[in-house]
């Protein structure tokens, strides 16, 4: 397929994801109410730091052994698959060993068992996320997109079978639901990987060290993306409480599911650079999406800016009110990391993983120290500006290393043309041309 096609099916995938996602929020919202919002994030928040923190980044090597390496598929998953559940396994069992002494330390607001409970879903998140790679490796992005909606999909079904059967025990039924929908996506991911790749576990030392020497570097930038998007989350709940942790919840959801733009483009960019034989193409390629995205979402920031605050009434009604100033406050962030979201999948993709970590470290470092600075203060305004001027940093890192490693200019990166913008309104077009065709014509 093409990449104008790949990003189309992605995009429709997560523009289905994004819309079951809102629903989901909306309910929850005004079912649980602030508090219980807030609660629940945090609970979600303490299983992903953990799986980020633990599953060093094995699936993100996929990109460069197909690529680069040449590995035959096959024996790269079955390698993956026994990584997988070794570190799965080893991060479950770290983290229960600790829950009682780090949830009393740091989120005591938040009951133990729902932490422990979302503990459990740590070592499915690794197997989905690590498998999901492989299919973007492989640039198989039918089953991609497949994968990508087990989770939420049948989060939204469980979710919604609770409210309307528990809803006086909806923060449980929720926590619960968050780990049978991680079951049923990372055992759905390697399930539907096998249906097309014959392979079982393997344990090639050759393959596993270069993985993990690879997966390692990747991991803690990851690990530190996680920590500057989620630990102001932390450190409001610590400041001000779960009631606020719930409306600055509410303030993250428009302006991040922006992110699904650049995702959506990075993931279908990685092969196409993992797999160049020329530079030159990749360069091109990169700068051209680096540009359609600065497009794309500095116009979605604009809408937000002008729709956001009666968004915010009619879906989650005046009580969320508060979320609005810091959301505004999040955009130029949003537009900043969105191009940094693409250059990173270009370097990952050629071998450069330090790129993330580097711009990682330098962006933790201001967004923690600005947090604690700016949260008594301004309260969660605070935590949105510490956010944006964090991202901004993270972005400038990334942007200066890609320009070093590929000589591409600053303006190519960053300044959209009339060409970009007419490759985005044919791209559209053909796909409306096509969902209206008759079948046989498609």
């Amino acid at each position: 397929m093409t990449f104008a096609r790949n990003a189309s099916i992605t995009f429709a995938t997560r523009a289905a994801i994004l819309l079951v996602g809102l629903v989901t929020s909306v309910i929850m919202a005004r079912m649980l109410g602030p508090a219980g919002r807030g609660l629940f994030s945090l609970a979600v928040v303490a299983s992903v730091m953990v799986f980020n923190a633990t599953n060093l980044g094995v699936g993100a090597a996929s990109g460069y052994y197909l690529g680069r390496k040449k590995t035959p598929i096959a024996d790269f998953a079955g390698n993956l698959l026994s990584l997988s559940v070794v570190i799965g396994a080893a991060s479950l069992a770290l983290s229960l060993a600790l829950s009682s002494v780090l949830v009393s330390r740091f989120i005591p607001s938040v009951p133990l068992w729902a932490v422990v409970v979302a503990l459990f879903a740590v070592p499915f998140c690794g197997l989905l996320y690590n498998f999901q790679m492989l299919f973007r490796a492989n640039g198989d992005f039918r089953n991609f997109n497949v994968v990508e909606a087990l989770q939420p999909g049948s989060f939204f079904v469980l979710f919604v079978l609770g409210a309307a059967f528990v809803p006086a025990r909806l923060f449980g039924a929720s926590v619960a639901a968050f780990l049978v929908s991680n079951a049923v996506g990372g055992l759905g991911a390697v399930l539907l990987m096998r249906r097309f790749v014959k392979f079982g576990f393997r344990w090639d030392p050759a393959i596993v060290k270069g993985t993990l020497r690879f997966g390692v570097q990747q991991n803690a930038a990851v690990f530190l993306d996680v920590l500057n998007y989620r630990f102001d989350m932390l450190l409001v709940n610590y400041f001000l409480g779960p009631v606020y942790v719930g409306f600055y919840s509410i303030s993250l959801i428009l302006p991040e599911k922006l992110w699904n733009i650049p995702n959506v483009l990075s993931a279908v960019l990685h092969p196409r650079v993992a797999h160049a034989g020329d530079e030159n193409d990749a360069n091109r390629d990169t700068a051209r999406v680096s540009r359609i995205t600065v497009l794309i979402i500095g116009s979605a920031c604009v809408a937000i800016l002008i729709c956001g605050r009666l968004l915010i009434r009619l879906l989650y009604s005046d009580r969320f009110l508060p979320a609005v100033t810091p959301m505004f406050v999040l955009l130029p962030g949003i537009l900043m990391i969105s191009v940094a979201k693409v250059l990173t999948s270009d370097l990952v993709a050629r071998g450069y993983p330090r790129a993330n970590l580097w711009a990682g470290l330098a962006a933790v470092a201001s967004n923690v120290a600005l947090n604690v600075v700016l949260i008594p203060r301004m309260r969660i305004n605070g935590a949105a500006l510490a956010s944006t001027v964090s991202y901004t940093l993270y972005a400038a890192v990334i942007v200066i290393y890609f320009m070093r490693v590929t000589g591409v200019r600053f303006g190519s990166l960053v300044a959209p043309t009339a060409g970009d913008a007419s490759y985005v309104v044919r791209a559209v077009g053909r796909e409306v041309s096509r969902v209206f065709a008759p079948k046989g014509k498609r």
